[in-house]
């Protein structure tokens, strides 16, 4: 038996339309319209009444492929979600005493825009209501507050301001900025989750750099990031040009310029690359913005960790470390996903190890031990072990340097791919060596496990009988070597 087709959105809208005396359609679809974009798949009511009772109405009369989703019961504002990633519709009750109240509260001119239900069911949608000036500031593609109230209601619209400012291409009014940075300290009452959402969206966006630089002008990375604070300023060695706050926000640029040529750059390799970037562990935060996040940290312990010997020279023994650590700390803050923290930690701890390939060529043995340690998040590393380096233009940087990282890491992840391909059962197990060689199980035997698996992985023992040899031969080595003590 087939099942019922899902309601469009039209056919939520007028459900609403029946329920309630006075509705209207707000902000981000309008935005969009009077933009010339396409629909989005979300959409945003205000309605006369309890808006988190009409929602969950709404809802169970549309029945099965439906959700009621509640959001905040004491402000009425409810969700209703048609199929698992279909669309879904936020309704909410309209704030004062009429949609022209309601719309004056909101956060951006932009979205200050409404058109009534009825109106919008009739095709009539340039009937905008616009209180505030919404339309002409989209045109002028400007994001400007609606009132001087509007970050002390909800603080988190500063950083929202800055993620219109990435996704949507349009500049925060000076006098927006003005407020935002009068209103700073206020940061300090949003949930750390609302604050992580907010980052992670606009780090998502392809080309946030010169955005990030602007909060940081405007010291909203300060309130945001207080842990990066003692980055700035720090000088570094003389394979640097910048300070280390200054390289870690050019390392975020040079990212966002790798991952636009990811195909040019990786050829045949290039969609499977970009599927990786693209991926999301956590629904709605790809790889992408996580690895912007690890470029803003993967020096953040060079501060504490900055010599200068003798001779002048500076270095920052260990700061990979403790960088994974301070980002450890700053995460678990802003309640990102354990999985995500895990994958962020291993690329800042491990940032230094490719540096192997900025010399002559690694053997295939020395790639197999670091790509087993990092498995798939190898990609990852890679990518920010490039940006790392197209950062770095200091006088000592040899010429070259740059392009024949880039040329290994090519070979290296094609290296990769292709031992992905050929994965299979080891020649040996744990028994195996067990019985042949009469090893008790523990760290001896895992010693001896792993290696053996560089020199399959490495293509340098290919059948059992080798296999055999090699463990007898490592078995000698060890006896050997403890004999000489």
């Amino acid at each position: 038996m087939e099942s019922p087709p899902r309601p469009s959105a039209r056919d939520v809208l007028s459900l609403i339309s029946s329920l309630v005396d006075e509705a209207y359609v707000v902000g981000g679809i309008i935005r969009d319209r009077l933009m010339g974009a396409e629909d989005c798949a979300d959409l945003d009511l205000a309605v006369r009444g309890d808006g988190f009772v009409v929602a969950r109405q709404a809802a169970d009369r549309l029945g099965k492929g439906c959700a009621f989703v509640p959001l905040d019961e004491e402000n009425g504002t409810g969700r209703i979600v048609v199929g698992r990633t279909h669309f879904s519709l936020d309704v909410s009750s309209l704030k004062g005493d009429d949609i022209l109240e309601d719309l004056s509260r909101r956060d951006f001119t932009m979205n200050a825009v409404a058109v009534s239900l009825a109106d919008f069911l009739r095709g009539k949608d340039e009937r905008v209501i616009d209180p505030t000036g919404g339309a002409a500031d989209i045109l002028r593609r400007v994001v400007r507050a609606c009132s001087d109230r509007s970050f002390r209601d909800d603080p988190l619209r500063i950083l929202r301001a800055f993620r219109f400012n990435a996704a949507l291409d349009f500049r925060i009014s000076q006098g927006t900025l003005e407020l935002i940075q009068a209103s700073l300290q206020a940061l300090e009452s949003v949930s750390p989750e609302r604050i992580r959402d907010e980052m992670v969206a606009i780090l998502s966006t392809p080309h946030c750099w010169g955005v990030l630089r602007e909060m940081d002008r405007r010291r909203v990375l300060d309130s945001v990031f207080p842990e990066l604070l003692p980055m700035k300023g720090c000088g570094q060695s003389h394979y640097h040009h910048l300070d280390v706050w200054e390289h870690s926000l050019e390392v975020v640029r040079t990212l966002e310029a790798l991952l636009q040529r990811i195909e040019k750059l990786f050829g045949e390799r290039g969609e499977r690359v970009r599927s990786y970037v693209n991926e999301e562990p956590v629904r709605g935060r790809p790889r992408a913005a996580l690895l912007k996040l690890a470029a803003l940290f993967h020096d953040s312990g060079k501060p504490a960790t900055r010599t200068v010997d003798a001779t002048g020279r500076t270095r920052f023994f260990g700061h990979e470390r403790l960088s994974r650590s301070i980002f450890e700390e700053a995460a678990t803050r802003l309640k990102l996903a354990n999985r995500e923290i895990n994958v962020m930690a291993e690329w800042i701890g491990g940032h230094m190890r490719p540096m192997i390939l900025t010399g002559q060529p690694p053997s295939r043995r020395a790639l197999y031990r670091l790509h087993r340690a990092f498995d798939r998040e190898i990609i990852g590393l890679y990518l920010l072990f490039l940006a790392d380096l197209g950062a770095t233009r200091g006088p000592a940087r040899a010429v070259g340097d740059e392009k024949r990282a880039l040329v290994q890491v090519q070979r290296a992840l094609e290296t990769y791919f292709e031992i992905q391909g050929q994965a299979r059962p080891p020649l040996l197990n744990g028994h195996d060596v067990m019985s042949l060689f009469a090893i008790a199980a523990g760290p001896y035997l895992g010693s001896l496990l792993n290696r053996l698996a560089e020199l399959e992985g490495s293509g340098e023992v290919t059948t059992r009988e080798q296999a055999v040899e090699a463990v007898e031969e490592f078995i000698r080595q060890d006896t050997d070597t403890l004999s000489d003590q």
